[in-house]
């Protein structure tokens, strides 16, 4: 555009003062009834914009639960397996290599069922040698027995012939008296005879003396080498049962829980081979947070789920100790068994400590801890809108805690995880 063009152009438009003056008269005009207009709407907008602030969250995100009133069971649960209270560890009795494995695990044994065969050389040799070594000394008894009975047989002739000897003596002084008296012999000749008849009566009482020692001697010997007997007898019983408990057996009815060894293992005296266990006699071995430990007491109820039904027991036992955070409880089963129930099991326990009587409580939120003070969402339904509200909590169960203070009954809380809205002072549920 060149500079003649220009001035043509301011020329035309300075020709025209009255247009231009009106035109920006109704300019204003319309200036002011837009400006009036966006402020209305703005009174509108706003408090839509300022609505859509508030974070929303998807009401299948979130649970919700009402607060009630009434009775409480304060519980604690435990996770755990189940146990066999009568259990039997087999062991070896005798050294050796395992040559068999008769019976698998989970398979129903009596006492004498034999589990394993063990083998030992040794004592195989041990026990040949024990015999011979008995055979012997019961040959040996046999000979002194006899060797024995022939000096009683002596010392008994010996004694009954001084016993003649005296008779005979006696009898020939009787003879003699009334010849001695007639003197028909001599007085000489007559204590001669009656000399003879005290010395056959002393013969006679030493022979009887002797006899009776003799015996004594005889009785001792016998019953040494009877004892000789008796130990060479007892060693083999001993070794015969070593080489009968090379067979290895349940020695308790039951079911066979595991196997130690293979074939071919070398084990020792003592060396365990298996473990059988009554799966009739089952306990449930809990392990309870120890925090919550605390409260459990001899004698407390239980509930044990075993995912195929329900038993009923007591609380038999609390370990004294805490193991990795845990304390071990034993459960006394009362009710009967369901099917499956077996060692191992894994279950869970429910113990109720105590039941808490009208009082207000909830489900319990996510995250939340027994005894003190919690901000919980509480929900209005008409406006969806949830409330961060003080709630002191008191008491806690499994899934329910007590709620002391904040709440009423009716109130809707929200009891999943919110910790991602905790800055927040109210959420929107949406659908």
């Amino acid at each position: 555009m060149s500079v003649s063009e220009c001035s043509q152009i301011n020329e035309v438009i300075m020709d025209i003062p009255i247009a231009k003056s009106k035109q920006g008269i109704f300019s204003k005009l319309k200036n002011g009834w837009s400006l009036a207009a966006l402020f209305s709407a703005g009174l509108f907008i706003v408090p839509f914009f300022w609505r859509d602030a508030i974070p929303s969250v998807d009401e299948s995100e979130i649970w919700v639960a009402q607060v009630m009133r009434g009775q409480m069971a304060r519980e604690v649960r435990g996770i755990g397996i189940l146990a066999p209270s009568d259990i039997r560890w087999v062991v070896s009795a005798s050294a050796g290599r395992v040559e068999r494995l008769l019976i698998k695990p989970g398979a129903r044994v009596n006492k004498d069922s034999i589990i394993a065969h063990v083998s030992n050389p040794q004592l195989t040799r041990q026990l040949q040698q024990a015999q011979w070594d008995l055979d012997a000394a019961k040959a040996q008894l046999l000979a002194v027995t006899a060797e024995l009975e022939e000096q009683k047989l002596e010392q008994q002739m010996l004694v009954t012939e001084a016993a003649l000897n005296l008779e005979s003596a006696r009898m020939l002084e009787q003879a003699q008296l009334p010849l001695a008296e007639k003197n028909i012999i001599s007085d000489i000749d007559f204590e001669n005879t009656k000399l003879k008849t005290r010395q056959s009566d002393i013969l006679l009482t030493f022979r009887r003396q002797t006899q009776q020692r003799r015996l004594e001697v005889i009785d001792a010997r016998l019953k040494a080498e009877k004892a000789q007997v008796e130990k060479f007898h007892n060693l083999v019983t001993n070794v015969e049962a070593q080489v009968a408990e090379l067979a290895i057996r349940a020695g308790i009815d039951g079911v066979l829980q595991a196997l130690s060894v293979e074939v071919g293992q070398q084990v020792d005296v003592g060396s365990t081979i298996a473990h059988v266990a009554d799966p009739a006699s089952l306990v449930a071995e809990l392990q309870i947070p120890q925090v919550q430990a605390k409260d459990i007491a001899l004698d407390l109820p239980v509930s044990i789920d075993t995912r195929n039904g329900f038993i009923e027991g007591k609380v038999s036992r609390i370990d004294p100790r805490v193991n990795q955070g845990n304390v071990q409880v034993d459960v006394e089963l009362v009710s009967t068994l369901p099917q499956g129930a077996r060692p191992d099991l894994s279950v869970t326990g429910v113990v109720t400590i105590e039941s808490i009587a009208d009082t207000l409580y909830v489900e319990r939120p996510s995250g939340s801890s027994p005894q003190t003070e919690s901000q919980l969402f509480v929900l209005d339904p008409k406006s969806q809108v949830a409330k961060q509200t003080v709630v002191n909590l008191g008491r806690a169960s499994v899934n329910q805690v007590e709620v002391l203070s904040g709440l009423a009954v009716g109130d809707f809380v929200l009891i999943s995880d919110t910790s991602a809205f905790n800055k927040y002072s109210n959420i929107r549920i949406t659908q």
